[in-house]
Protein backbone atom coordinates (compact mmCIF):
# COMPACT_ATOMS: atom_id res chain seq x y z
CA UNK A 1 0.00 0.00 0.00
CA UNK A 2 1.31 3.43 -0.67
CA UNK A 3 1.50 6.20 1.15
CA UNK A 4 -0.93 9.22 0.50
CA UNK A 5 -0.37 12.44 2.86
CA UNK A 6 0.94 11.09 5.49
CA UNK A 7 -2.41 10.03 7.04
CA UNK A 8 -3.08 6.98 4.83
CA UNK A 9 -2.04 3.96 2.99
CA UNK A 10 -4.03 3.78 0.13
CA UNK A 11 -4.48 0.58 -2.77
CA UNK A 12 -6.21 0.10 -5.56
CA UNK A 13 -9.03 -2.87 -5.30
CA UNK A 14 -9.10 -5.46 -7.69
CA UNK A 15 -12.79 -3.77 -8.51
CA UNK A 16 -15.46 -1.66 -7.48
CA UNK A 17 -17.01 -2.19 -4.15
CA UNK A 18 -20.87 -1.19 -3.69
CA UNK A 19 -21.45 3.13 -2.95
CA UNK A 20 -24.79 2.58 -1.26
CA UNK A 21 -23.94 2.92 2.78
CA UNK A 22 -23.24 6.54 3.89
CA UNK A 23 -20.69 8.66 2.51
CA UNK A 24 -18.41 10.98 4.76
CA UNK A 25 -16.02 13.50 4.40
CA UNK A 26 -14.74 12.81 8.01
CA UNK A 27 -12.79 10.10 9.31
CA UNK A 28 -10.87 8.51 12.34
CA UNK A 29 -7.51 7.19 13.39
CA UNK A 30 -8.06 3.51 12.64
CA UNK A 31 -10.55 3.93 9.42
CA UNK A 32 -10.80 1.15 7.21
CA UNK A 33 -12.63 3.22 3.92
CA UNK A 34 -13.11 3.00 0.31
CA UNK A 35 -13.23 5.92 -2.23
CA UNK A 36 -15.74 5.46 -5.02
CA UNK A 37 -13.81 7.80 -7.07
CA UNK A 38 -10.86 5.77 -7.53
CA UNK A 39 -11.46 2.72 -6.34
CA UNK A 40 -9.24 2.91 -3.68
CA UNK A 41 -9.11 1.33 -0.14
CA UNK A 42 -7.60 3.51 2.65
CA UNK A 43 -6.24 2.67 6.41
CA UNK A 44 -6.51 6.03 8.40
CA UNK A 45 -3.58 6.38 10.73
CA UNK A 46 -2.98 9.66 11.70
CA UNK A 47 -5.38 12.18 11.31
CA UNK A 48 -4.53 15.62 9.84
CA UNK A 49 -7.82 17.88 10.05
CA UNK A 50 -8.05 17.71 6.26
CA UNK A 51 -11.71 16.35 4.98
CA UNK A 52 -11.61 14.41 1.97
CA UNK A 53 -12.88 15.65 -0.61
CA UNK A 54 -16.30 14.56 -2.08
CA UNK A 55 -17.85 12.51 -2.87
CA UNK A 56 -15.78 11.19 0.51
CA UNK A 57 -15.34 8.22 1.62
CA UNK A 58 -17.49 4.96 2.70
CA UNK A 59 -16.02 3.71 6.14
CA UNK A 60 -16.00 -0.24 5.75
CA UNK A 61 -14.56 -0.97 8.62
CA UNK A 62 -12.23 -0.42 11.93
CA UNK A 63 -8.81 -1.56 13.24
CA UNK A 64 -8.66 -1.31 16.40
CA UNK A 65 -4.99 -2.38 17.51
CA UNK A 66 -1.49 -1.83 15.48
CA UNK A 67 -2.98 1.29 13.91
CA UNK A 68 0.80 2.99 14.87
CA UNK A 69 2.26 0.55 12.79
CA UNK A 70 1.42 2.39 9.54
CA UNK A 71 2.69 5.45 10.63
CA UNK A 72 6.02 5.56 9.04
CA UNK A 73 7.09 7.15 5.25
CA UNK A 74 6.42 5.02 2.13
CA UNK A 75 4.84 2.23 0.59
CA UNK A 76 4.15 -0.82 3.51
CA UNK A 77 2.63 -4.55 2.67
CA UNK A 78 -0.77 -5.04 4.47
CA UNK A 79 -2.62 -8.35 4.94
CA UNK A 80 -6.01 -7.71 5.97
CA UNK A 81 -8.18 -10.61 7.04
CA UNK A 82 -11.94 -10.48 8.33
CA UNK A 83 -12.70 -11.29 11.48
CA UNK A 84 -14.86 -13.96 12.42
CA UNK A 85 -15.35 -12.90 15.79
CA UNK A 86 -15.43 -9.25 16.01
CA UNK A 87 -15.40 -6.20 13.47
CA UNK A 88 -12.09 -5.64 14.26
CA UNK A 89 -8.94 -5.85 12.03
CA UNK A 90 -5.44 -5.67 13.06
CA UNK A 91 -2.60 -4.86 10.34
CA UNK A 92 -0.09 -7.04 9.87
CA UNK A 93 3.27 -5.90 8.40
Amino acid sequence: MGDLYRREKVARLPRPLSTAAKHTQGYSVGDIAYWPPGGDLALFYRHDGERIPDPGIVVIGRMTAGVEALDRPGAVTVTIERMTDSLAAKPTL
